[in-house]
C-alpha cells in the first residue's frame, strides 16, 4: 500500500461513527477503526486499526484536501510513528475517539 490515501466516507454509519474507508493505491478499500485523533507536534495524526486485523495498528496524518476533504496520508517514518503511537499509548484518556473530522 502506498502513504497516499483516498478517504471514503459511508454514507450510512451502520458499523458506527469510528469506521474510515480508505482506498489503496490499486483502488481496493480497506476499512479501518479509528481508535484515535491527536495532535502531536503541530501535526494531526489517527491511530487507525485494520478491521480485518485489529491488531494491525497504522498511523495516519491528517489533513484538508483542496476541496476541504479529510485527507489521509500514512505515516512511513518509523521514528514517527513509534512517537505517535506511545503517545497514543500513555495518553489514551485524553483524546477524541472517532474518525477525523
Amino acid at each position: 500500500m502506498s502513504d497516499d490515501w483516498e478517504d471514503e466516507y459511508q454514507e450510512d454509519w451502520t458499523a458506527g461513527d469510528d469506521i474510515v474507508v480508505l482506498t489503496d493505491d490499486e483502488g481496493e478499500d480497506v476499512t479501518f477503526r479509528c481508535l484515535a485523533q491527536l495532535e502531536l507536534n503541530g501535526r494531526t495524526y489517527a491511530v487507525l486499526a485494520d478491521e480485518e486485523d485489529e491488531n494491525s495498528v497504522m498511523i495516519f496524518r491528517t489533513g484538508e484536501d483542496d476541496n476541504g476533504e479529510v485527507s489521509y496520508q500514512a505515516v512511513e517514518d518509523e521514528d514517527e510513528c513509534d512517537e505517535v503511537f506511545y503517545t497514543f499509548e500513555a495518553e489514551i484518556d485524553d483524546y477524541e475517539f472517532g474518525p477525523a473530522e
